[in-house]
């Protein structure tokens, strides 16, 4: 009776502790889980906010930013007094102490007289101020630090310029392949609607295996549209993850419709007649270079090059330095010494023959200056080229958006009629599938139309310096 009772209490003992320790695993298991990732739902507001936050590009623009501008500070600097501690110990071998010591040679009772002057073992410390009184290449230094810090300022802003319409289109992409992802899926599900049906009426006789054939083809086809529509929608969002500094691999949405700011633009353009578009675009050089903050960043980059130019002159000028010297006569201890001798110096130096090294460094600068304005002179023509293409585009697209709604609206007319028709037996499979393919074919370019239009605008405005005015930046 015993021996049951204690095994009975062995059997509760072992069943507690494994649901114990069932529990602990369950609970540690489930506390180290990976959590789901929630979804992250996006608009282009957000998005912008974003890119200028996070971006890698912004971010590495505004640091040169800073280093232009402490590289400013550091060009007034260079004209302030430096002073440097020096200490110094010698040691001399015998022979040498003996060759320089001129006491040795002197009778020994006019060794207390003459102080000694050279030792085996000797210390020195001085202290040393150094201050510039005139350097050409220090005082254009101070032009070139101040042309520095302006074309960083230029740069920086036409760096936020293009991340703000890379977001933007960016993100119109994806809402576009989301719509064309959508339309494709519709259409999808009515290419296997009309396979299965076909696959009963093939079933019941009704139908050839020819003609069977023909519909799972199309359905084929339109699963295929489908998963390239797909790819393409992941690519833009990999596009958009990128410049707002997100993670590739984050699920996130956008929202759905087209912001109003952007459809009131492109309602806008859809209003001016195309004289006045075009007239949008007629700017003097001037007036372009201060609307398009490339150009002017561009034009920055110019004049810092001329400086640069001009600097390597400052290499024919004399150098002026004022040296002042504060220090402890040499002796053979740590302990300064009583006597502390200064000096005085205003040092002036003139290059007189450099091998020819001046000269070339001035050839070197000038062709690099050169240089720089035909670059800047090309950028100018080339925004001027992608200025009249965006506008000729805009104006394509705007009568291409017309027309393109009116085919929609006709090719819906016309796929009611063909349905019916194909109901009651009298049109083929191939008008009726050529009538749908019309349709869907009318939709997607619709859709293209209108997202390029606007894109088109977008890109318009980038290049004239208006996107903060149809964008608000919070």
């Amino acid at each position: 009776m015993f021996f049951f009772k204690k095994n009975k209490f062995h059997k509760s003992y072992w069943k507690l502790f494994t649901i114990i320790l069932v529990t602990i695993i369950v609970l540690f298991s489930s506390g180290y889980a990976q959590i789901p990732s929630q979804k992250v739902y996006l608009t282009l507001q957000g998005s912008i906010s974003r890119a200028l936050q996070g971006n890698n590009q912004l971010k590495s623009s505004y640091y040169g930013l800073q280093k232009a501008n402490w590289d400013k500070y550091r060009a007034w600097t260079q004209f302030l007094p430096t002073a440097n501690l020096s200490s110094r110990y010698m040691y001399i071998d015998d022979r040498t102490f003996t060759e320089r010591d001129f006491r040795s040679y002197l009778p020994p009772e006019l060794n207390d007289v003459i102080p000694q002057t050279v030792f085996q073992e000797s210390y020195y410390t001085a202290i040393d101020v150094s201050m510039p009184l005139f350097n050409g290449v220090l005082l254009n230094g101070l032009r070139i630090a101040n042309a520095s810090k302006k074309t960083a300022q230029k740069m920086n802003e036409s760096m936020r310029n293009n991340i703000l319409f890379q977001v933007i289109s960016s993100y119109l992409a994806v809402l576009k392949s989301e719509d064309l992802l959508q339309l494709q899926k519709d259409f999808t599900n009515l290419a296997k609607l009309n396979y299965e049906k076909a696959e009963r009426q093939r079933l019941a006789g009704r139908l050839s295996e020819n003609e069977l054939l023909f519909w799972e083809i199309d359905y084929q086809s339109q699963q295929s549209s489908l998963i390239n529509t797909e790819s393409v929608l992941r690519t833009t969002k990999s596009v958009l993850t990128n410049l707002i500094d997100m993670d590739m691999f984050t699920d996130f949405e956008v929202e759905s419709t087209i912001p109003i700011n952007l459809l009131n633009e492109a309602e806008l353009f859809t209003n001016l007649s195309n004289n006045e578009i075009l007239q949008m675009i007629k700017f003097s050089d001037d007036e372009l270079i201060k609307a398009n903050a490339a150009l002017t960043a561009s034009q920055s980059q110019t004049t810092l090059s001329k400086l640069l130019y001009k600097n390597t002159y400052s290499s024919y000028l004399p150098n002026v330095n004022l040296l002042y010297t504060h220090a402890w006569r040499e002796n053979n201890t740590l302990q300064l010494d009583d006597y502390s001798p200064k000096t005085f110096i205003i040092n002036f130096s003139i290059p007189l023959f450099t091998s020819f090294q001046n000269f070339s460094n001035v050839k070197s600068s000038y062709f690099e200056y050169r240089q720089s304005e035909e670059e800047h002179q090309n950028q100018l023509d080339n925004i001027r080229f992608v200025l009249s293409e965006t506008a000729n585009k805009i104006i394509d697209l705007k009568t291409q958006s017309e027309l393109s709604k009116l085919n929609v609206k006709y090719s819906q007319n016309n796929y009611r009629i063909i349905e019916q028709q194909k109901e009651r037996g009298l049109i083929s499979n191939i008008d009726f599938i050529n009538t749908k393919l019309a349709l869907q074919n009318n939709e997607l370019t619709d859709i293209i139309n209108q997202y390029d239009f606007i894109s088109a605008i977008i890109e318009l405005n980038y290049l004239l310096g208006r996107l903060d005015k149809i964008v608000l930046i919070d």
